[in-house]
């Protein structure tokens, strides 16, 4: 799948919202956005598989100030059918190094994130729902990927998703039993989520984290300043 920045289709419904909400904004402050949900999806793959909103988010610093503007522009929830959803920062959860793949481009001095199509798809098995399985067949159907094979060797990059939550978190699903449920249905199988997911994923952490020399550990431990013997 080619999600690159001229690839973006700026003419489908959340593509022109978008250019609207850019070129709406003042020129200052700059503002970082990234967008996530079906947005993204609409805009790489199919401009028909529609969302009612477009889900977005900026730092901290700016969120008051863009959802304050979405809604005096009209261009939110209370004032449009088809609207924008300033969401918290910490909305959006994938995979560890899901911005490596984001997509990056300037539209009317403002940056804006595109989420890659996978890291969308993670997103959405957190909550599994019909229409989030209706992202993953389109996903599958127009670019035939991500494999089974390919789709496990992502999840283990989110392994931290399939951790326990805390109760005010429960509203969000079961990370293992939407796995499960996915795999029979896409693929016709059960899946071992530790076996397959979790367990490869903790330990190459592990090995990852293991100094290349045994000795590194006790020479840093009696390592010594040049003055230090003076002190």
């Amino acid at each position: 799948m080619d999600s690159r920045a001229d690839n973006i289709n700026w003419n489908c419904p959340a593509g022109r919202l978008l250019d609207q909400l850019a070129s709406l904004l003042p020129k200052q402050p700059r503002l970082d956005i990234t967008v996530f949900g079906s947005a993204p999806l609409q805009l790489f793959l199919n401009p028909e598989f529609l969302s009612q909103d477009i889900d977005l988010y900026a730092p901290e610093e700016n969120w008051d100030y863009l959802t304050n503007f979405v809604n005096e522009q009209g261009l939110g929830q209370e004032k449009s059918k088809f609207y924008i959803q300033v969401c918290d920062p910490r909305a959006f959860r994938s995979t560890v190094d899901w911005p490596t793949r984001a997509v990056e481009v300037e539209r009317h001095g403002h940056l804006f994130r595109f989420v890659h199509p996978w890291d969308v798809l993670v997103s959405k098995l957190q909550r599994l729902e019909e229409k989030d399985l209706e992202a993953f067949k389109l996903v599958i159907a127009k670019t035939g990927h991500p494999t089974e094979e390919e789709f496990t060797r992502h999840l283990q990059k989110a392994v931290d998703l399939y951790r326990p939550k805390f109760d005010e978190e429960s509203a969000r699903g079961d990370m293992l039993l939407n796995t499960r449920e996915l795999w029979r249905t896409l693929w016709q199988k059960d899946i071992d989520v530790r076996a397959a997911i979790i367990r490869p994923a903790l330990e190459r952490s592990r090995h990852d984290h293991v100094p290349a020399d045994p000795a590194l550990k006790t020479r840093l431990a009696n390592l010594r300043l040049p003055d230090e013997k003076k002190l």
